[in-house]
C-alpha cells in the first residue's frame, strides 16, 4: 500500500491546549503529539458506546501488539465511560468526538482512514458497518487498516509469516506518534494473493478430504489453527478491495454444450474447416470465433445492461483459424526474440515425454498465431455495441496465452476495457521467475504496449505456484517487476496462488506481501525489515537466502530444461525436485544456518533462535521431500519392484511424521502447497497400501516403542 496523504486543516487553534496536554502526558513541547506508552503508563483506547465489529477487532489488535512491545496493556473504554483525568486517548472508529471534529466517514473512499492528532489525542477513523473485519470483500475496514499503519509506523511491527513467531514486535518502553493530519487510501484498488482452497478447507469447512490430504496435510486441529492465523495475517497485510475488482473468469467455458448445436459458427474453426471441440480441449474449452458479428450481438443482447461484460476466453491456448478471424490478426514482430522461439521451431528432437505432454505447453505466445489484435478488436466491437445501451459498459478480460503480447496494430481501447496481465504461455522463459534479462525486458514491453491502448490493467501472474516445498527463491526480479507495474498504471492484483512455503521461500513471500502494502519501498528495504526480525542472526539469515537466490539465478535454465518435457512445471515441480535441488546443494545452506544459530544464541531472547530454527526446519522439510521425489524419479508411478516401494514407503513415513511434528509455526502449507499437489501428480496408492499393512501389523510388534506404532 503506497499511501496517498492529503493534509487537511482542522480550522481550530489548538496550539496552547496541545502543549498543555502533551506536558500532562509526560511529553515535552518539542516531542511527539501522541504518546501511547511512556514510563509504564498507557493511553486509553476509546470506542463508540456500541462499536462495530471492525473497531472491536482493531482495538484488540492494537492492545495485543502494544502489550507485546511494552508490557503495558492499554485499556479499552466506551466513549461515555472514559475515566476522569485520562489525558491521552486513542479514538478508534466513528465516535461522537470524531464527528464533532468534522471527520465525516460517509464521504471516505473504501478502505480509507483519517489519522489525526489533536493535542495528545489520536483519532483513527474509517467508515464501518456490521461486516466481518476479516472479509476481504468488506471494504469498510479503514479503522482496522489505520491501526495497522500505526503499528508499523510507531511500533515497527512486522508480520513475516502467519502466527506468533512470524510476528516481530521490537521491545520498547515508549511508543509515540508525531503530530499528523492525513487521509490514507490504499495505493492499489484491490489486492489479492489467492488462498481460496485453504479458506474453503479451514474456514468454510466445505471440502471432503482425500486420504492423501488427511495423511500429508494438517491434522484437523492444525488446519483450523493455520486457517485462522493465515486469515489474520492476510488482513494485516491489507489484502482486500475485492468488492471493487472487476469480475472476469473464463466466461466462455461450457458454451459449446449450450450453443454449439444451434450456432457452431460462433466457435473456432480448425485447420480442416471443422468447428467445435478438439480431442484435447473437450467440450468445455472451445475458443470462440471472435470476429463473428452475430456472436457480438448475442453477447450484448443477453447482457444485463449493467457495467460489466465478461469476455474472458476459455482456458485453452488455441484460436479460430477462419479467414475472418485471421484477417483481424496483425503480424508478430519479425524476427521474434530468440528466447520466444519454441522447441518445435528449433527443430530439436521430441522426447517420449514431450509426445505425452499437452501440446500447448510448447506453443508459446506466437503459436499457432498471435491473436492479440484479433481479441482487442473483439473487445472493442462488443464494448461499442454495449455502450449504445449503457455508456459505462465495461468489458473485462484476461491478457493470456496467444493474446498476451501487446497489439502491434496501434489499436486504441480506452478505459472501458479492463484486462488482467497473465504471463502464461511460454513456460521455458516467461512464466516463472527468475528468468533471463531479455525475457524480463520483453515482459515489461508487453505491459507498456497494453498500457498504450488505454486500457485499465491489473496483474494476475501464476509464478507463486512454483517450486513445491523447495527453496525456489526469487525476490529482486519478481519484486522489481511488481514495482515497475505499479509505476506504470497497475490498478490492482490477483495473484494465483498462495502455496504457503513460509520457511523455504520466506523472503519472496514477504516481499510480495509488503509490496501490496507499500509498493514505494525498494526490495532491499523490505528485505532489511525481514532480516531485522532475526536480531543478531540478521546477517547470517541474509546470507542464507542470498545463497538460495544466487543458486536459483544460476540454475533457472536447468529448471526450465528439466520440466519442459513434463508440461507446466508448477504443478509438477515435485516430480523432478530432487534434480532441480540435488542433495549437494543443501550443505552450503546448512553451514550458513549453523552461523545463524550461533549468532542467535548470543541473545537471551529466544525468538531469534526460534526463527533460525524455523528456517532450518523448512530446509529439512525440503530434504525429506526430495527423498520421496527421488523414489518416483520423474514419473507419476513408482518403478516396479519391492525395493523401490520400500524406499518410497520409508520416505513417506518420514515426511508425514515430520509434518505432524512441525505443524506449528507453519513452515509450510501442508494442505494446498503439499498434499493437494502431491496427490494430484503422484500415484500414491501403493505407498498408502503399504502403510496400512504396516499399521495393521504394528500391534503385533510387541513394544510400545516400536517405530511403526508411531505412524500417523
Amino acid at each position: 500500500m503506497n499511501l496517498h496523504k492529503h493534509t487537511a486543516k482542522t480550522g481550530r487553534d489548538l496550539l496552547t491546549l496541545a502543549f498543555a496536554m502533551l506536558f500532562a502526558c509526560g511529553a515535552d513541547a518539542a516531542g511527539p503529539a501522541a504518546v501511547l506508552v511512556a514510563d509504564g503508563r498507557g493511553a486509553a483506547i476509546v470506542t463508540a458506546d456500541k462499536p462495530m465489529p471492525v473497531t472491536v477487532y482493531a482495538a484488540q489488535e492494537l492492545v495485543r501488539h502494544v502489550e507485546l512491545a511494552t508490557g503495558v496493556k492499554l485499556p479499552v473504554v466506551a466513549e461515555s465511560a472514559v475515566p476522569e483525568g485520562t489525558a491521552c486517548r486513542v479514538f478508534l472508529g466513528p465516535t461522537r468526538a470524531a464527528r464533532e471534529l468534522g471527520i465525516d466517514v460517509t464521504n471516505l473512499p473504501p478502505e480509507t482512514f483519517v489519522m489525526r492528532t489533536i493535542g495528545p489525542d489520536l483519532y483513527i477513523v474509517g467508515d464501518e458497518d456490521k461486516g466481518d473485519p476479516f472479509d476481504s470483500y468488506n471494504s469498510k475496514c479503514g479503522t482496522l487498516f489505520g491501526v495497522y499503519e500505526l503499528l508499523e509506523r510507531a511500533v515497527k511491527v512486522r508480520w513475516l509469516w502467519p502466527g506468533e513467531l512470524g510476528t516481530y514486535v521490537p521491545k520498547t518502553g515508549r511508543i509515540a506518534l508525531d503530530a499528523t493530519d492525513e487521509t490514507v487510501t490504499p495505493r492499489l484498488a484491490f489486492r489479492e494473493i489467492i488462498w481460496s482452497r485453504i479458506r474453503r478447507a479451514a474456514i468454510n469447512k466445505d471440502l471432503t478430504f482425500t486420504e492423501a490430504e488427511k495423511l500429508l496435510g494438517f491434522s484437523p486441529e492444525g488446519l483450523e489453527r493455520y486457517g485462522h492465523d493465515l486469515r489474520a495475517y492476510m488482513r494485516r497485510h491489507r489484502m482486500g478491495g475485492l468488492d471493487r475488482k472487476p469480475p472476469i473468469g473464463h466466461h466462455f467455458t461450457g458454451w459449446w454444450d449450450k450453443y454449439g448445436a444451434r450456432h457452431p459458427e460462433w466457435f473456432m474453426m480448425h485447420e480442416d474447416g471443422t468447428r467445435g471441440p478438439s480431442k484435447k480441449s473437450g467440450t468445455q474449452g472451445v475458443p470462440m470465433c471472435v470476429s463473428n458479428p452475430d456472436l457480438h450481438r448475442f453477447i450484448v443482447t443477453n447482457w444485463n445492461g449493467k457495467t460489466h461484460i465478461r469476455l474472458g476466453e476459455v482456458d485453452w491456448p488455441d484460436a479460430c483459424r477462419c479467414p475472418a478471424c485471421r484477417a483481424w490478426d496483425a503480424p508478430p514482430p519479425d524476427p521474434l526474440p530468440d528466447f520466444l522461439v519454441s522447441k518445435i521451431d528449433r527443430g530439436l528432437p521430441k522426447s517420449p515425454q514431450w509426445q505425452r505432454a499437452r501440446g500447448h505447453v510448447l506453443q508459446g505466445f506466437y503459436r499457432p498465431m498471435c491473436t492479440s489484435d484479433r481479441y482487442a478488436r473483439f473487445w472493442k466491437a462488443v464494448q461499442e455495441l454495449a455502450a449504445e445501451r449503457n455508456p459505462d459498459a465495461l468489458v473485462t478480460t484476461y491478457l493470456y496465452y496467444g493474446y498476451f503480447p501487446a497489439p502491434t496494430s496501434g489499436i486504441k481501447l480506452g478505459p472501458q476495457v479492463y484486462g488482467e496481465f497473465v504471463p502464461w504461455g511460454n513456460p521455458q522463459h516467461t512464466d516463472f521467475f527468475p528468468m533471463r534479462e531479455e525475457a524480463l525486458e520483453w515482459l515489461k514491453q508487453q505491459w507498456l504496449g497494453w498500457r498504450r491502448t488505454g486500457i485499465r490493467i491489473a496483474y494476475r501472474p501464476n509464478y507463486l505456484h512454483d517450486g513445491w516445498v523447495m527453496p525456489l527463491v526469487d525476490t529482486r526480479q519478481s519484486g522489481n517487476f511488481f514495482r515497475f507495474a505499479v509505476e506504470n498504471g497497475m490498478e490492482g492484483t490477483n495473484f494465483d496462488s498462495l502455496t504457503g512455503q513460509w520457511a523455504a521461500q520466506g523472503t519472496k513471500l514477504y516481499v510480495h506481501m509488503r509490496l501490496h502494502v507499500k509498493p514505494h519501498l525498494t526490495v532491499d528495504e523490505i528485505l532489511d525489515e525481514y532480516y531485522g526480525a532475526f536480531g543478531p542472526a540478521a546477517d547470517a539469515a541474509r546470507a542464507y537466502f542470498s545463497y538460495w537466490e544466487q543458486y536459483c539465478l544460476a540454475n533457472f535454465q536447468k529448471f526450465n530444461d528439466l520440466f519442459i518435457d513434463h508440461g507446466h512445471r508448477w504443478p509438477r515441480f515435485q516430480i523432478l525436485a530432487h534434480k532441480a535441488f540435488p542433495p549437494e546443494c543443501f550443505s552450503p545452506a546448512e553451514r550458513l544456518l549453523d552461523k545463524a544459530e550461533a549468532a542467535a544464541a548470543k541473545d537471551p531472547r529466544p525468538e531469534f533462535a526460534l526463527r533460525v530454527k524455523f528456517l532450518r526446519d523448512g530446509l529439512e522439510h525440503a530434504r525429506i521431500g526430495n527423498r520421496l521425489a527421488a523414489c518416483f524419479d520423474g514419473d507419476r508411478d513408482l518403478p516396479a519392484g519391492p525395493e523401490r516401494l520400500e524406499k518410497a514407503t520409508a520416505a513417506m513415513r518420514e515426511l508425514t511424521a515430520f509434518r505432524r511434528a512441525h505443524e506449528k509455526p507453519y513452515i509450510s502449507d501442508y494442505f494446498y502447497g503439499g498434499a493437494w499437489r502431491e496427490e494430484r501428480f503422484w500415484n500414491l496408492n501403493p505407498i498408502f497400501a503399504a502403510l496400512k499393512v504396516e499399521k495393521a501389523a504394528a500391534p503385533a510388534a510387541g513394544t510400545a516403542t516400536d517405530a511403526k506404532q508411531q505412524l500417523p
